[in-house]
């Protein structure tokens, strides 16, 4: 496999916010908050630009150290505690040897929008699901109806020295190639000289007739590009695209600190072979931040032979706040404005903007403009009734280099925040609650649905707001508190009609198990309707939680007609195996997902996958497949 940077590095799109710390988690003491309370930026002249040449850079640098040093940029922990770049074991013959990629691979994530991809914990490649699970990837033989069955097993770590200090989170597949996204921290290069913050790495892999082939591995140097909520890589029109934060610094030698392509041998020893970009593929933002930071994106071409032939582009900024990834674009807020890089022309715009989306999902890119979903104030802020929540409606058309356009906003609620929100096409359905979305006062909250094309807004009272899903076209899907304040209640409705629920079902004595995203999954069928699946507890237990954490959970499946009339079909249990771990011992993306594969239903629940029967005519077929267990085979090294 070869894997190949290209010089000089073309432009591309930063993707995500750059803050990873314990706040993120739970919005509160994170370094993304701290640049607002430092006041208003200062105006960028002349808009965005970017750099002629590297003393152009290196002044434009040192003119604000300064104040970046009196602010301090902080750490970006996520508080868990040869040509071929990295890949000195591959061989030509590993990348011409593969057969015939899988004629269809099946989305089984619950994606924010289609054609974009997100990382995950298992994949579909063919007749077999493929899950990441603590540091290893487990392939599991689904084909011909027959019970799932565990065919092959690889570390993902190429050697013992780098089996360690690392945490491989997301993969993504094109084809029969398998891409595993990890963040790696405590390397030093330079004989242990230096320091090295830390690298995003990316191992690749070719699944064969069930078999794994290791192709190769590539490290960035970074900072963790880790969020509570949000997937760090994409799949987007068969590229691979993900974002590295890398805060400004300089090195022993007082040159910038630019990120570095770096390599590794078998023994886990790093060297460096050159510099992700230079200062010719850097550019501003609008305003002069005071937490410089690089937002890379790292954008690779995936030919059949699977090598990896990426470039890169970085814009400096502060630590932004939000993200956003689009078919066509990629956007990143940045609390006065929204950058919009078109993945296309590789055009780096920007619109005037004002307050805090909540996370990805108040965002919405319709035909002709963007839709946000705002806070008026700072989920940061003390005010304990906010000043509102608003829509903003930003023409695709008025975005340019200067940023000086008005944004058009249409108010949710007089007061309080937003608790949860998601579109459902171009229709927002948000929970604003009286309070702090964290706090107390959330358990009162108020339905809103806002129709962007008609302006048209609905409102109806509603107990505190665990989940937001579209259920197909007009549609939705809300979970909240059940009346008693003993279980959940799963409501579906009309965005047309939110205080008109078209069905309701409860479950006594249990709770949401996985606030990730990727733990629902509704699967449409034919005639309008379609199944649910999706992860639950039953306390005293509890599950991963808003993300993270080793908690297991349930998983329920849900019956929903054309009409939108719900029905329990049942919940499958975790059984207690506990697993092994030989590295990325904490689940900070959760493991408990609904599985839907053409006609078929899986549940995996942390180290167990079994086939669900939904039906009453159908039966299971076999007993659990126990991934990551002493009894599971090791597979190759």
């Amino acid at each position: 496999m070869r894997v190949r940077f290209l010089f000089p590095l073309l432009a591309a799109a930063p993707l995500f916010t750059g803050c990873s710390a314990v706040g993120s988690l739970f919005h509160g003491d994170d370094p993304c908050s701290q640049s607002a309370a430092l006041g208003e930026e200062e105006k960028e002249p002349g808009g965005i630009h970017g750099f002629a040449s590297e003393s152009e850079l290196d002044a434009y640098i040192a003119a604000i150290e300064a104040k970046s040093r009196s602010a301090g940029g902080g750490s970006s922990g996520r508080c868990r505690g040869d040509e071929a770049l990295g890949a000195p074991n591959a061989s030509a013959d590993d990348s011409e040897s593969a057969g015939a990629a899988p004629s269809a691979n099946e989305e089984i994530t619950n994606n924010q929008e289609a054609g974009v991809d997100e990382g995950g914990i298992v994949k579909n490649v063919g007749d077999h699901l493929v899950v990441l699970r603590k540091g290893r990837l487990y392939v599991a033989n689904v084909a011909d109806g027959k019970a799932p069955s565990l065919g092959d097993s690889m570390r993902v770590a190429r050697v013992d020295g780098l089996n360690a200090n690392v945490w491989y989170d997301e993969m993504l597949v094109k084809g029969d190639l398998v891409y595993v996204v990890g963040f790696r921290y405590g390397i030093s290069v330079a004989d242990g000289q230096e320091s090295v913050r830390g690298a995003t790495e990316i191992d690749t892999f070719r699944l064969t007739d069930g078999k794994l082939t290791r192709l190769g591995s590539m490290f960035l140097e970074s900072n963790d590009y880790y969020s509570g909520h949000n997937y760090a890589s994409r799949m987007v029109d068969g590229k691979l695209v993900f974002y590295m934060p890398h805060y400004l610094g300089r090195r022993a030698d007082d040159k910038l600190a630019y990120p570095r392509v770096l390599t590794a041998d078998d023994a886990g020893k790093f060297s460096v072979v050159g510099p992700i970009f230079g200062a010719l593929d850097v550019s501003t933002s609008l305003t002069k931040p005071h937490y410089p930071t690089f937002h890379t994106v790292v954008q690779c071409d995936l030919p059949d032979t699977g090598d990896l032939a990426c470039h890169g582009r970085s814009v400096i900024g502060s630590g932004w706040r939000e993200n956003y990834v689009s078919p066509n674009a990629a956007y990143l807020w940045a609390s006065s404005h929204v950058y919009r890089f078109d993945f296309k022309s590789l055009e780096v715009t920007s619109h005037a903007a004002g307050g805090h989306p909540l996370d990805q999902f108040s965002f919405r890119e319709s035909a002709d403009k963007l839709l946000v979903a705002v806070d008026a104030t700072s989920p940061y802020s003390s005010d304990a009734q906010g000043p509102g929540a608003a829509l903003l409606s930003l023409p695709l058309a008025a975005f340019d280099k200067r940023g000086d356009q008005t944004a058009s906003s249409t108010p949710l609620r007089e007061k309080g925040f937003l608790a949860k929100n998601r579109f459902v096409g171009d229709v927002l359905v948000a929970a604003v609650s009286d309070g702090h979305p964290y706090g107390q006062d959330a358990a009162q909250s108020e339905l809103v649905t806002l129709d962007a094309a008609t302006g048209a807004i609905q409102r109806a009272p509603t107990r505190s707001v665990a989940r937001i899903e579209p259920l197909g076209e007009r549609r939705a899907l809300v979970v909240t508190a059940s009346d008693d304040g003993a279980g959940i209640t799963l409501t579906s409705l009309l965005v047309d009609a939110p205080g008109l629920p078209l069905s309701r079902v409860t479950l006594d004595g249990a709770a949401q198990g996985e606030g990730r995203s990727h733990g629902f999954f509704f699967k449409p069928d034919a005639s309008g309707g379609g199944t649910i699946g999706y992860a639950v507890v039953s306390p005293p237990e509890y599950g991963a939680g808003y993300g993270w954490g080793n908690g297991i959970s349930n998983l329920g499946f849900f019956d929903v007609t054309k009409t939108g009339t719900m029905s329990a079909l049942g919940i499958v249990s975790a059984g207690d195996v506990e697993g092994t771990c030989e590295t990325s011992c904490v689940d900070w993306y959760g493991n408990t997902r609904p599985i839907f594969l053409r006609d078929r239903a899986f549940a995996l629940m942390g180290s167990e996958l079994v086939e669900v029967a939904l039906r009453p005519t159908a039966k299971r077929l076999g007993d659990a497949v126990i991934l990551a267990s002493d009894e599971a085979p090791t597979g190759q090294q």
